[in-house]
């Protein structure tokens, strides 16, 4: 099956050949609504003397494969992904623990800013009704979001020397707070300022043109049963971004498991922060302390946690017009594992292998 967009803007599904599937990669573990992704299947119960019953279940088929997760989308969620990226820039303070929609998105990056870090959440091919706490742009952010082709872009403001950066940049498209409707963005009473800016991924996408296409694949990704060479199997990692600390472990149900600051990283109404890839760049920031700015044209030393474990490195990146490219130690290419992925922009080397003893502990905690 496939699908495809008539003139009017209508989306066909059209039928495959008989018995052809459109191949996909293995289901990851941070995707547990990719369970749903399978053929349609006819079963049939036990024939007596009398009679036979027969009974179909319907349950959706893959028909597309999602560019920033390389896991297969059915009928019902393919639309989706003929839209560009929306890409929000999300506070990541303790105050502003716990944050909507981390568990939703299909990459976030966690950038370092004045000190701790913050995030750029980017959705594709999921919604989100609640998204935020939504925060400012930072240098970093054009470069980074030219690798998602011509996203939409949401933030609260910035500095003047950011807000024109951002806003002459023509491959972002902004939906920033101050250049659409009063109502796109709302204060939360529960939550005090500046921790309590929302707003909506259907509000946001409101604003999509149709020439803005949709976001490239970043990542090359396992086929079912594969392995990368070199990888060590780990419980385990902790690392910082800036002054805000964090570990993921390993559980072979949700995949890889988030704390920060020492306590579990929560979305708000999903449960515990999961990914199925956790991509540990190594990079400078210039700028100095006021205006740390990630260096992501280039290239560097990189961790790649997938799969219960990690591929040590480097990434490299030629210009803000072509993709991360990550490559093991021994020359080949470091393929993800079909899910949500996280990147962290570390400043230097700040990864430190957990053992078993250490996760222990972090999953005794709250």
């Amino acid at each position: 099956m496939r699908i495809s967009r008539s003139p009017a803007g209508r989306y066909v599904l059209h039928a495959a050949a008989a018995g052809v599937l459109l191949a996909l990669p293995a289901c990851s573990n941070d995707a547990k609504a990719a369970k749903r992704v399978a053929a349609t299947t006819t079963t049939t119960s036990t024939t007596s003397t009398t009679s036979t019953t027969t009974t179909t279940t319907t349950i959706p088929v893959p028909v597309a494969v999602a560019p920033l997760t390389g896991l297969g989308v059915d009928a019902a969620s393919a639309p989706r992904l003929f839209r560009p990226a929306l890409a929000v820039k999300i506070d990541n303070s303790a105050d502003a623990m716990p944050q909507s929609a981390l568990n939703l998105a299909d990459l976030v990056f966690e950038i370092k800013v004045e000190g701790i870090s913050r995030l750029m959440v980017v959705l594709h091919s999921n919604d989100a009704e609640v998204l935020g706490p939504v925060r400012s742009a930072r240098y970093s952010d054009p470069n980074i979001l030219a690798l998602l082709g011509q996203p939409l872009f949401g933030w609260s403001g910035a500095n003047d020397g950011v807000v024109s950066e951002v806003l002459s940049s023509p491959w972002i498209h902004n939906v920033n707070w101050d250049r659409v409707k009063n109502s796109d963005y709302r204060r939360r009473s529960d939550r005090g300022a500046p921790h309590n800016l929302y707003t909506s991924s259907a509000t946001l996408y409101g604003y999509a043109t149709a020439d803005q296409g949709v976001p490239p694949a970043q990542f090359e990704y396992l086929a079912p049963g594969a392995s990368n060479t070199g990888a060590l199997p780990i419980a385990g990692v902790k690392l910082s971004v800036g002054d805000t600390p964090s570990a993921w472990a390993w559980d072979s149900e949700a995949g890889w498991k988030r704390w920060q600051y020492n306590r579990r990283h929560n979305d708000e109404t999903l449960g515990q922060v999961t990914a199925a890839n956790v991509v540990i760049l190594e990079t400078t920031y210039s700028g100095g302390s006021k205006t740390p700015t990630a260096v992501t044209v280039g290239s560097g030393r990189v961790a790649v946690c997938t799969g219960g474990t990690i591929i040590n490195g480097t990434w490299s990146r030629k210009s803000i017009s072509d993709r991360l490219t990550l490559t093991g130690a021994d020359g080949q290419p470091i393929r993800l594992t079909p899910g949500r992925t996280w990147v962290e922009l570390t400043s230097g080397s700040t990864v430190q292998v957990l053992s078993t003893d250490a996760v222990a502990i972090l999953n005794s905690s709250k």
